[in-house]
């Protein structure tokens, strides 16, 4: 029970942690998710927290992996393999043997097998730690593409080096001629049995496509249990799971190429699931980095000497990251071959320096560090850890403080938010002549309207005080009608009490949404003698049933709602239309709020198959505004398809809650 509530506190922790980082984006996400860890470690069930390492491989790396792998693109591995292998494997072996000797003859206390294991611990490369900072700052598409692809392979290069490093030492023996075979059959074994096993479950895969049982739940089960599958089998062969794992997410993603249009809901399905499967990994693992490190650092306060002080870790974490920094500019300025020329070749090698940030696989490596090593608790994985965590944050830090710094700021001129709003209004203007069907129009025009509404982010504070004025206009118009003599006083006592109820149940609180059903269902079910219709009024929107149950009041006194309720409609309308002022957004939910008010109580049945015509219509204008748009060289292909799957985004929510929008 207490796995499942750590585990529960952890995922509450991710979410929390990525509302914080999309709000505060100065800070990266990484740092909210290891505060939050810290918090958690103050817990007194939690103080003295320490988790299993032989789960980390198994349990995160490997799916983790398996995903980048899968999204990985095989057009740019094969444009850029010189580049990404030089990166992945060639500066990680000679970073790897300079760094760790460098380690291990400053630091004697560390064996040069466990300096060596450490520097494979932090080799590898996270470059979706940075990502925020490009996309204000962006870099060459040459550099991004080598970037994410050297993350995926020096991954692997890393954890090969890093199993070798713990052998050795826990062996404590060490043959390089041995080590070089054993790196040769991990290595090329494992990527060869993943890529054979992978290529097994693809054609699985594909052959459940073509008997037509490719339903979202049989594909996705398959594709999740992949990764966990394919790394059990390679390690029981002595092959490197990891780069099992690799292989076959490579060969996974190329199902797509063979998939193109076929299983098209599958294939999102798959890809949102792993989203958020990679995204929950990737955020457990720095609240864990929070939860261990007090722990950690307890662990070396019980053990300090003078040459394993808090301090000297500290600096010696530091040490080792501008080393590898250095070798890493260094290598990129002199053995990167560059497609593009550039004027800035200096400057750009600083950047591909600084973007060799640490992430997730650094910090499931450290945790896989064995707690005991033959029989006897191992003392040294606390200080290995401690100084993987000291290059994780400043691999972090230094790039959100200089990055930006380097590299100027673009600010681009067709902005992605601008085109989505002109987007919307295309569909809007499409609609607005409609002449023949203006309540269905009506409908997706109001919808459309509120996607404009949440991408601004309205004020609840404002929008309540408008919609209070607005209250205050219809009960004077009601008040003026009454003294011309238009309404008589039994309408009117009515009408107000109608329009108190409406006020009351415009901001659709829980609890008010619950009381109105609760009276509702109880006055009726009461009023007409029919548990039936009680029922009814329960499970219908107050706010869509009020209009009706005071329609038919005013129709049992022989009165009409209707004149009044069209009179008053009109007085707000032209308040609005007058007094929108800076509240633009505001104003607009409030105009949609008494506009599906007017629409309801005057009672119209909504014709279904018009409203799905004139949506497809309204998406239709979005197209094709952005295949102008396109032609004209207006946006980039890139923006164009961001874009377009905005809009199928929108069709398909429609189509599956489309009789939302027939109320």
């Amino acid at each position: 029970m207490n796995q499942v509530l750590l585990l529960l506190i952890i995922l509450a922790a991710v979410v929390l942690a990525n509302i914080l980082a999309r709000h505060v984006t100065v800070i990266p996400l990484p740092f909210f998710l290891i505060i939050f860890g810290l918090v958690l470690a103050t817990l007194p069930i939690y103080t003295h927290f320490q988790l299993d390492p032989s789960t980390f491989a198994f349990a995160i790396i490997a799916p983790l992996l398996f995903n980048e792998a899968q999204n990985s693109s095989r057009f740019w591995i094969g444009r850029s393999i010189t580049n990404i292998l030089s990166l992945a494997v060639g500066l990680v072996v000679v970073t790897v043997l300079i760094v760790g000797s460098g380690i291990h003859l400053i630091y004697a206390l560390l064996p040069l097998s466990l300096s060596f294991a450490l520097v494979a611990i932090v080799a590898p490369t996270d470059a979706s730690a940075v990502n925020s900072i490009f996309e204000a700052n962006p870099i060459a598409e040459e550099q991004a593409g080598i970037l994410q692809h050297e993350s995926l392979f020096n991954d692997a290069a890393g954890i090969v080096i890093f199993d070798m490093g713990l052998a050795a030492y826990i062996s404590g023996q060490f043959s390089l001629t041995h080590a070089v075979e054993m790196f040769f059959w991990e290595f090329l074994g494992g990527l060869l049995f993943g890529g054979l096993l992978g290529v097994v479950i693809v054609s699985a895969r594909m052959s459940l496509v073509r008997h037509n049982d490719d339903t979202p739940l049989i594909m996705v089960l398959i594709s999740a249990l992949t990764p966990f599958l394919v790394y059990l089998l390679a390690e029981e062969l002595a092959l490197s799971g990891i780069l099992a794992v690799v292989a076959a997410g490579l060969v996974q993603g190329s199902e797509r190429d063979k998939l193109r249009l076929n299983s098209s809901r599958m294939q999102l399905v798959t890809s949102n699931v792993w989203e958020i499967i990679s995204g929950v990994l990737s955020g457990t693992v720095f609240v864990l980095l929070g939860l261990s490190l007090p722990a950690v650092i307890q662990a070396l306060n019980r053990n300090v000497t003078a040459n394993m002080s808090i301090l000297g870790l500290t600096m010696l974490g530091l040490a080792i990251y501008f080393t590898k920094g250095l070798l890493r500019l260094v290598w990129t300025r002199y053995l990167l071959k560059r497609r593009e020329k550039s004027d800035h070749v200096w400057r750009d090698s600083l950047v591909m320096a600084l973007s060799g940030a640490n992430g997730t696989i650094t910090l499931s490596l450290a945790f896989s560090i064995p707690v005991m090593v033959n029989g006897q608790a191992f003392l040294l994985r606390g200080p290995l850890i401690y100084l993987a965590a000291v290059v994780i944050l400043t691999s972090l830090i230094l790039p959100t403080i200089f990055v930006p710094i380097i590299l100027p700021s673009q600010v681009k001129q067709n902005s992605g938010f601008k085109w989505v709003k002109r987007m919307i209004q295309a569909g809007i203007s499409d609609l607005r002549d409609e002449k023949d069907h203006p309540q269905e129009a009506q409908i997706v025009v109001d919808s459309l309207q509120q996607q404009l509404i949440l991408d601004s982010t309205p004020k609840l504070r404002i929008e309540r005080q408008i919609m209070r004025q607005t209250h205050v206009v219809e009960r004077k118009r009601i008040k003026a009608m009454f003294d011309a003599g238009d309404i008589s006083a039994d309408e009117q006592k009515y009408y107000n009490k109608f329009l108190q109820l409406n006020h009351f149940s415009s901001d659709e609180k829980v609890w008010k949404n619950v009381w109105l059903r609760i009276r509702f269902s109880l006055h009726i079910g009461t009023m007409y003698k029919d548990l039936h219709r009680a029922q009814e009024a329960f499970l219908t929107a107050p706010v869509a049933l009020e209009e009706v149950y005071w329609r038919e009041q005013f129709e049992r006194h022989g009165e009409d709602i209707l004149p009044i309720e069209t009179a008053g409609f009109e007085a707000v309308m032209n308040f609005l239309k007058t007094n929108s002022g800076t509240n633009g957004v505001e104003t607009n939910l409030v105009r949609r709020f008494y506009r599906t008010r007017h629409r309801r109580i005057n009672g119209g049945d909504v014709d279904a198959d018009r409203v799905y015509q004139l949506f497809m219509r309204a998406f239709h204008a979005e197209y094709e505004l952005i295949q102008r748009a396109v032609a004209s060289g207006d946006i980039s292909t890139e923006l164009a398809e961001k874009l377009q799957q905005r809009i199928s985004n929108d069709e398909i929510t429609y189509i599956q809650n489309s009789e939302v929008y027939h109320q």
